[in-house]
């Protein structure tokens, strides 16, 4: 049949029907597009994170951020920090000793300009009894210790002094404040 003679012996309805179905069709064809097209995008996004997981994964151990985040963290604070934090070896105390000079062990005290924040730790009235003559104890010093604490763009120094007791009476009974629990010793 010749489409002329197609059209001539289909019925009115029968035309609406074949017209509706198209556009069923073709509606259905935009939806599977629009779910074609949603896939695309997520199957890239897995890619992404996939190459990212394989770079964390794969990729070089240091802590040296790479060429793209170079400058996308440092503020003038992480600077101080970084700069009062790293020992310079020419800073450093040396001891004279015969035959060669030896570094003095420890750790190069904090940066005395950056803020500080005092935690004084104390007994308690009731643990300030000498337990051989019954006086009360008296303050002889304190010991020191200090830790770095960054807040969001905020680095300042905590000082925790655990303050030192002693019996004015006798030279037997000295007591120091226990040290607050840490989450890193």
């Amino acid at each position: 049949m010749a489409p002329t003679q197609l059209h001539s012996s289909l019925s009115a309805d029968a035309m609406q029907t074949l017209i509706a179905e198209r556009e069923a069709v073709r509606g259905e064809r935009d939806v599977v597009r629009d779910e074609l097209r949603v896939m695309q995008v997520e199957r890239d996004l897995l890619k992404e994170k996939l190459e990212a997981f394989q770079r964390r994964l794969f990729g070089a151990k240091s802590e040296a951020p790479s060429a793209e985040q170079r400058d996308l963290f440092l503020n003038e604070a992480e600077a101080l920090a970084a700069n009062a934090a790293l020992p310079s070896p020419e800073s450093e105390i040396a001891v004279p000793v015969p035959g060669h000079q030896r570094k003095k062990p420890g750790r190069k005290p904090l940066d005395p300009a950056l803020p500080r924040e005092v935690i004084r730790t104390t007994l308690p009235e009731s643990a300030r009894i000498c337990a051989h003559d019954g006086a009360i104890l008296v303050e002889i010093g304190v010991d020191v210790s200090e830790q770095f604490d960054i807040i969001l763009q905020q680095v300042r120094v905590i000082r925790h002094e655990r303050v030192k007791y002693a019996c004015p009476c006798c030279d037997q009974s000295i007591k120091v404040t226990p040290a607050r629990l840490r989450i890193l010793p």
